[in-house]
């Protein structure tokens, strides 16, 4: 009964795990643009080739995509993130995964 209760825990837990990625990309026109523009762009982008998934590599049509938009791809950064069970707080990872930050407010 231990063991059964332990798995299930076990599974549960991981679940309350994600992983979220933040694409980061560089304005390519010789006007400055602000984060409003880039999101604007990247809904068009949604729409037109499908969403950028989290856990996912960003494809070559979407990158087309925001090119076409005037935006560079530069990298992807994968931010894992998880629910204390203590608190209810999401928490991220910081100092390079040696410690970690938690609040519902960042």
């Amino acid at each position: 009964m231990k063991r059964m209760i332990l798995a299930t825990v076990l599974v549960l837990g991981s679940g309350l795990a994600a992983q979220a990625d933040m694409s980061h990309y560089t304005n390519l026109l010789r006007q400055p643009r602000d984060d409003a523009a880039l999101a604007s762009d990247a809904r068009y982008c949604d729409a037109k080739v499908g969403p950028d998934r989290n856990g996912v590599p960003t494809s070559p049509a979407y990158k087309r995509c925001m090119r076409g938009r005037g935006w560079r791809f530069d990298y992807t950064k994968v931010e894992k993130t998880w629910i204390d069970p203590d608190t209810g707080d999401t928490c991220h990872e910081i100092l390079g995964g040696a410690g970690s930050s938690c609040g519902n407010i960042w």
